[in-house]
């Protein structure tokens, strides 16, 4: 079946309904679908950022959304909500800003999501890859350049190109194993299984790169909120 994540709620819904009487019902739904827009912030075109936006974004709630009421009205059985993210999700590179953007919106989103439907029964938890050696970095594929490059930023474009192409081909995950562990996260079975005692984390990363991003950034964070802990609660009041 296909399904186009830029059409509106109706016919995403529609399809959703066409795809669960195919069985009767539906156990796991898995959000994949994405690509990103390269550039500086100021560089991107806002109707190719709100694009990529409706896509990443709006796309997956879509079809979160008009899955919810069936995994809602099933009271027993699996009901596994699993979501791709992304290490940017987390920990932001300059020239991806508005990827970033989106997947930050999906981390919020989808950990709001995870709070509201667990007395439900639903299992909601991202997976925030870091690179894989898949097609997703090569030019024309799922990574557009900028539409509007300002000679300002030259020196950022260039890095991050330079570092595009050197690890198009040579990203250090194995998407077999990336395959392999989100299946072990889904059928609660193999190292998914030893680690997590029947509990579904809200996030797990996968790569050591995204790992190693993701304790670095909340390192920062603590770090950042120590130093102005002072500044910080000045403002409660005295009383």
């Amino acid at each position: 079946m296909k399904l186009d994540l830029n059409s509106d709620e109706e016919e995403i819904a529609g399809i959703v309904r066409d795809a669960i009487k195919i069985h009767g019902h539906v156990t796991h739904l898995i959000n994949n679908a994405a690509y990103s827009v390269t550039g500086c912030v100021e560089e991107v075109p806002l109707s190719i950022a709100q694009r990529e936006f409706n896509v990443n974004y709006w796309g997956t709630i879509k079809v979160t959304n008009s899955f919810l009421p069936h995994f809602r009205g099933r009271t027993s059985g699996e009901k596994f909500i699993l979501t791709v993210s992304s290490i940017v999700g987390i920990n932001v590179w300059p020239y991806f800003s508005y990827y970033a953007a989106s997947k930050y919106a999906i981390e919020a989103s989808f950990e709001a999501l995870k709070m509201e439907t667990q007395h439900l029964g639903i299992k909601v938890l991202m997976v925030e890859p870091g690179y894989f050696r898949t097609s997703f970095l090569k030019e024309g594929s799922n990574v557009q350049p900028p539409g509007n490059p300002i000679a300002d930023y030259e020196p950022i474009r260039g890095s991050m190109g330079k570092e595009l192409k050197e690890q198009n081909g040579a990203q250090i995950g194995d998407p077999k194993a990336g395959c392999e562990r989100i299946i072990e996260l889904l059928m609660h079975t193999g190292l998914a299984k030893q680690i997590s005692n029947g509990e579904i984390p809200t996030r797990v990363a996968l790569g050591s790169d995204s790992y190693e991003g993701i304790i670095k950034k909340g390192q920062d964070l603590i770090d950042n909120a120590n130093k102005w802990k002072q500044f910080s609660v000045s403002t409660d009041y005295k009383n």
